[in-house]
């Protein structure tokens, strides 16, 4: 019993001992946990404190550092040249007080965070970014734990974001062309030169449809270009649109414009250049090349293409159209005894007549001189003889004028597309030839082309024959008419113009042989002597002692691209010994639309020494485009430019943009048919300084130009 008593004692007491080694060794277990956290809890701040890249400092309640981190070193010191030192030290002047203040309130108890500069160790300023933290052990604030990251990089890189920003907004709100931001359809920004630009001012623009002020008429341009950007269909755009300012006038805009995004969202940036005052002088400079200055009237450059799209519309339609040609009877006669004036006025009226006996669709056309022409679409025979007797009717009415009546009757000539040709070239020509024919049959009717005109065309071989027979008998010579330097008045040269002087019809005015020479190439022989002989002349007036004067001679189209034309100037001169100096050809405004061709020769005859003019500028059709690429020394703005200057706005505008215009191009400028003392002081004050005209001389033979101003010029 007491062996059983001893075995459950120590069976209690191995339990308990048991237990108190479980207990134990869970407290010891529990003790190791504890360590293992405390060493890791050790190790996590140290790498947090150590391996930070900003900068850690603890400081005690005086503001001296106690402990730093290495990142200390980027800004060029050591953990040593720290401890112990006030961080006042290392702080801007500036900001001294702003970071006392805020360490003031970290040893208070409340974290701080701040922006200040410090130096570096080499004396660069820093910026940095402060947060200062209260130290609590025991509830009691022991020093302050102040971590800085620097910020210099990202306090420059904004700096330098808001100057450029700066810069922009400067560069968009002073800029001379409007800039605008569009967002769903509205404006969400517009520069003050958009406001100036459309009368209205920024705050009505912003928050404004588009389509408020666009041209109801280029809306639709502009929504397709808006959608088409907005599809990334294209990217930057340029296109011309019209707009309506605030005060409803219509204004013109070239913009330029691509996607952004603004504000989060999509949106079209661009600028828009204000471009009215181009497109109207791009206009009225149209408007010169296809329309005659006196009448207004499409020219016949602008008859020329209506009438090919005519052929091409009526081929493909297989419908007919009608080209009356009809020239004034006797109207030289009225030049003649009441003068150019007079001869205008007449013009101008019937160019009104004409204007009430067609319709819309038909297309009248001053030809030249004092000849006009009517084109008649979806037109035949009936509804050409029904105009033409309109035409009859209303022409044949009196005219009055400075108290005279005048009367003033049609010879009018038909063709008819196909019957007649189908060639728009022998078209005109053959309603030419039945216009003289109705002029042969007693004037004031009209007549259809027919093959009976052929003896209209008999009447010009036999021209041409009279023509080939002046020229061997030398039946031609060339009058001189002086050129004027308006500011000091004397001649500083003269055009040579050739004149027929006929055995028994006297003196045959050009007009009358020069558009049949051009026809049958008789231009070319005439043109090579009127050369060789102005050269000549020039070369004897100069051996004679009188002064060196520039003389031009005309020079035609046919005959400028023949393909000796350079050879040809070039021999004139060889052998005359002239200097090429003092020649000058005058080449017609149809020379520059065979721009390639020209600017070879051009720059042949350059080569020479040779001046270039183009003669009667303004009323032909010149490519403006390609005008500055021609070497031209000289513009000659036609006289009928200068007949109603300076009393007629219109011409005084359309002389002073010639003038100016060869001045952009560095080109000298020379106005023709100069007839008043009014006329010389207008054009002085445009800047036109040569001239010539009746005001000064009229053409003269050598003999009188030598007497009246060769002669004078070696006297003084």
């Amino acid at each position: 019993m007491k062996e059983i008593t001893l075995g459950v004692g120590l069976a209690i007491e191995i339990a308990l001992i048991i237990a108190t080694i479980l207990i134990i060794s869970s407290h010891l277990r529990k003790n190791s946990r504890n360590n293992t956290n405390i060493q890791l809890n050790e190790q996590y701040y140290k790498s947090l404190f150590e391996e930070n890249p900003d900068a850690i400092f603890i400081f005690d309640l005086n503001g001296k550092f106690v402990v730093a981190n290495n990142a200390v070193s980027i800004y060029g010191y050591s953990v040593a040249e720290l401890i112990d030192k006030p961080f006042s030290g290392f702080v801007l002047p500036n900001d001294l007080e702003r970071v006392t203040a805020h360490f003031v309130e970290a040893v208070e108890g409340t974290a701080t965070n701040y922006e200040c500069s410090i130096l570096d160790k080499e004396g660069q300023q820093r910026e940095i970014s402060v947060t200062n933290i209260p130290i609590f052990v025991n509830e009691v604030i022991d020093g302050v734990y102040t971590i800085i990251k620097d910020i210099t990089k990202h306090k420059k890189a904004q700096h330098d974001l808001m100057e450029a920003e700066a810069k922009y907004r400067s560069l968009v709100e002073n800029s001379l062309v409007g800039v605008y931001i569009m967002q769903d359809g509205k404006l969400v920004y517009v520069n003050p030169r958009l406001c100036e630009m459309s009368g209205y001012k920024c705050e009505e623009l912003v928050g404004l449809n588009v389509s408020e002020f666009i041209y109801p008429e280029d809306l639709a341009l502009v929504n397709e270009n808006i959608s088409k950007r907005f599809n990334n269909e294209i990217g930057t755009i340029k296109y011309e649109y019209r707009a309506i300012r605030k005060d409803m006038s219509v204004i013109t805009f070239e913009l330029y414009g691509s996607k952004i995004v603004y504000n989060g969202k999509e949106a079209i940036i661009g600028t828009v250049i204000d471009i009215t005052e181009r497109k109207n002088t791009e206009k009225m400079i149209k408007h010169m090349a296809y329309h005659d200055q006196l009448t207004d009237l499409p020219n016949r450059y602008l008859l020329r293409e209506k009438l090919n799209e005519a052929i091409i519309a009526s081929s493909q339609n297989n419908c007919r159209f009608a080209l009356i040609f009809l020239d004034l009877d006797r109207f030289k006669a009225i030049n003649d005894t009441m003068g150019h004036e007079v001869g205008d006025k007449v013009l101008i009226e019937i160019a009104e007549r004409l204007k009430g006996c067609v319709n819309e669709k038909d297309i009248i056309s001053r030809y030249g001189g004092d000849e006009f022409s009517i084109l008649l679409p979806e037109s035949g025979e009936q509804r050409a003889i029904e105009v033409a007797q309109q035409i009859i009717t209303k022409l044949s009415l009196p005219l009055t004028f400075q108290h005279h009546e005048l009367l003033v009757t049609p010879s009018i000539g038909i063709t008819v597309f196909p019957n007649h040709s189908e060639s728009l070239d022998t078209l005109i020509k053959n309603a030419d030839l039945a216009m003289y024919h109705a002029k042969s049959l007693g004037r004031n009717n009209y007549q259809f082309f027919n093959e009976e005109l052929n003896k209209k065309a008999q009447h010009e071989l036999d021209m041409e024959l009279n023509l080939r027979k002046a020229m061997e008998q030398n039946q031609f010579e060339l009058f001189y008419q002086p050129q004027v330097n308006l500011e000091t008045n004397q001649i500083y040269g003269a055009e040579a113009l050739m004149r027929w002087i006929h055995p028994e019809k006297g003196i045959i005015p050009p007009d009358s042989f020069i558009p049949l020479a051009e026809e049958t190439g008789l231009i070319i022989p005439m043109g090579e002597w009127a050369i060789r002989t102005a050269c000549r002349q020039n070369q004897k007036w100069q051996e004679a002692g009188f002064s060196p004067i520039t003389v031009s001679v005309n020079i035609s189209a046919k005959q400028f691209f023949q393909s000796n034309l350079v050879e040809i100037v070039e021999s004139a001169l060889t052998e005359t010994g002239f200097n090429p100096k003092y020649l000058e050809l005058e080449i017609t405004e149809s020379i520059t639309m065979d721009v390639e061709r020209s600017i070879t020769t051009l720059l042949e005859l350059q080569r020479l020494g040779v001046k270039v003019s183009i003669d009667d500028f303004g009323i032909g059709y010149s490519s403006l485009n390609y005008l500055k690429r021609l070497p031209i020394d000289k513009l000659k703005i036609d006289q009928s430019f200068i007949r109603e200057c300076p009393h007629d706005m219109n011409s005084n505008t359309l002389v002073r943009t010639i003038i100016i215009m060869a001045h952009l191009l560095k080109m000298k400028v020379i106005a023709e048919g100069v007839e008043t003392e009014e006329q010389v002081s207008f054009l002085l004050s445009q800047g036109c300084k040569e001239a010539q005209g009746y005001l000064f001389s009229k053409p003269l033979p050598v003999s009188e130009f030598e007497m009246d101003y060769m002669q004078k010029r070696l006297e003084k």
